[in-house]
């Protein structure tokens, strides 16, 4: 029923409305994660009030991302409509090919700033965690190619990861258990994407370094394009490569975290195109 309600062995009725909600949201909704306690909300207007608490949400985003617990982050979720509940409904589902509302760069609030939250996971334990700020408003946000590094050159961040001599079962491991987000929050406050399609799109090891190159990519329409009597879009990439290295018999090192965002003839884009999608 939608009230909740339903009739015990002995004929009574019983409606959940008669738990305590402290009982509730303590002992049952921190066992969902994200999208059960979505689903919850939508079951009644009872339920939908009890999902709303901020607090289990924060907990659901700072587990699901442990970069969103940066006080910069923080900050910005703050602004959120619905605090980390609408960061988790940016941030959750991965982009696709539908064209999302258009905006030019004159409607859009002043974005000085493109926050990047990124984390990665080896059999869902975190290996790697960064949150780094991209400025948008000097030149080299402005032409491509825009970039975003997440290491230094000569930075390496160690890792579990049991660099087997094997290549294909290497590369399989990676494949199946390497898994990425990457959040980019604009400095407004007002909304955040997940750039990353979660698992790998491809892995690669390299004949002569043995560097293994891990893709992620997700794909979204882009500018509208016109093509004699016909109107098309775009397709714009967004593609996050991970290179990790190391000995034969050690441990692997991520040695580049990078996201750059291309056409579909492989040509870089600027960051200004970002912000245009």
């Amino acid at each position: 029923m939608a009230s909740g309600a339903a009739t015990t062995v002995d004929g009574s009725v019983f409606s959940i409305s008669t738990v305590h909600p402290d009982i509730i949201q303590t002992h049952i909704l921190t066992q969902l994660d994200g999208p059960a306690l979505a689903a919850a909300a939508c079951t009644s207007s009872y339920f939908h009030s009890l999902t709303s608490h901020e607090k289990l949400w924060q907990e659901i985003c700072t587990s699901t991302w442990p970069s969103v617990k940066d006080p910069r982050v923080q900050t910005l979720i703050s602004m959120f409509p619905s605090g980390h509940k609408s960061l988790f409904s940016d941030s959750f589902p991965v982009l696709d090919l539908q064209p999302q509302s258009k905006h030019t760069l004159d409607s859009l609030p002043s974005i000085t700033e493109l926050i990047s939250a990124v984390d990665i996971f080896y059999e869902n334990n975190l290996i790697f965690s960064k949150v780094k700020e991209t400025e948008t408003v000097t030149g080299w946000f402005q032409f491509p190619p825009f970039r975003i590094d997440l290491l230094g050159e000569k930075e390496l961040v160690p890792t579990p990861i049991s660099f087997v001599g094997e290549s294909d079962v290497l590369l399989k491991q990676l494949e199946e258990k390497l898994s990425l987000s990457w959040i980019i929050i604009d400095s407004s406050g007002r909304k955040a994407v997940n750039l990353s399609s979660r698992w790998p799109v491809s892995v690669e090891q390299h004949w002569l370094t043995h560097e293994v190159q891990v893709k992620y990519a997700v794909i979204v329409a882009g500018d509208d394009q016109r093509w004699g009597l016909f109107s098309t879009r775009e397709l714009v990439e967004f593609e996050i490569m991970v290179t990790l290295g190391g000995k034969e018999g050690g441990e692997m090192y991520v040695k580049e975290v990078s996201m750059q965002m291309k056409d579909m003839e492989e040509k870089n884009l600027s960051g200004r195109d970002s912000l245009d999608l």
